[in-house]
């Protein structure tokens, strides 16, 4: 078996995933590889603890990256179940099919683990996880649902207490966004003031598409390793156009004096 669930509940299901063994010693590490690149800590990565808020198709390119990376834990946040369109992007089969994002994204990625990592799965949003005191302890968190409302209360959150990643894809998903918000430093308002005052919902039937989806999960995979770690990095705001009509943007974000939301004032 490549994973065990160990314990379900109302409230979470854990999966305890298994190390793959070398056969001989000849093999090496199975993270030699990536130990080679410069500034990736693998001894980092193996006590690393990750939140993912949102397990859809982003969550799930991220989640499955960071479990091939030998992430330590992953606790992942949706209420949210599997529906027939989601099959072209996420990390799901037919078998999860209308079952809870979470449990299911929980299961699926311990079938690629690498080493004894842990996923927890809360089958539900998580700011209703804050409002039941559900364990949100973690050393960096990503943010990656389409929804304003969701990005501001988990800005305001985690503002004080560790980093986190927020992730946006535009309506017609031809370009996305990576924004870093470091404790007292710029905050997801600074970066994206407009998203104080619009307060965007997700749109159902939106277009969606698999291949936006993992351009950005791989540089917010970078953005994780290059804030946990030493690999080094020139910005914390990063957008992509994917058609090339419009010139990359890769800049350093500073904190505004007039910015509401890291003033901690009601938004």
């Amino acid at each position: 078996e490549s994973m065990r669930e160990s314990s379900v509940s109302l409230k979470s299901v854990r999966f305890f995933c298994r190390d793959i063994k070398p056969k001989d010693s000849s093999c090496g590490s199975i993270t030699q590889r990536q130990e080679i690149v410069s500034g990736f800590i693998q001894e980092r990565m193996n006590g690393l603890t990750v939140m993912i808020i949102g397990a859809g198709g982003m969550g799930g390119e991220i989640g499955e990256g960071l479990i091939r990376k030998g992430v330590g834990c992953l606790k992942i946040f949706d209420g949210d179940s599997v529906e027939l369109s989601n099959l072209t992007r996420q990390k799901f089969f037919e078998e999860d099919l209308y079952k809870n994002k979470a449990i299911s994204l929980g299961k699926n990625l311990s079938k690629q683990a690498i080493r004894k990592s842990e996923i927890i799965a809360h089958p539900m949003m998580f700011q209703k996880a804050v409002e039941e005191g559900i364990d949100t302890t973690c050393d960096i968190a990503i943010c990656v649902p389409d929804n304003d409302l969701t990005r501001i209360f988990t800005a305001k959150y985690f503002y004080q207490k560790l980093p986190i990643i927020f992730v946006g894809l535009d309506r017609e998903v031809s370009t996305g966004y990576i924004f870093i918000q470091v404790p007292k430093e710029a905050c997801f308002g600074c970066a994206m003031p407009h998203a104080l005052n619009r307060k965007r919902e997700p749109c159902p039937n939106s277009p969606a598409i698999i291949d936006m989806v993992k351009i950005i999960a791989g540089n917010v995979l970078f953005a994780i390793d290059s804030t946990i770690m030493e690999r080094k990095r020139n910005w914390n705001y990063r957008q992509i156009f994917i058609a090339g009509f419009a010139p990359e943007i890769a800049k350093d974000v500073e904190r505004k004096k007039d910015c509401l939301l890291c003033k901690g004032k009601n938004i």
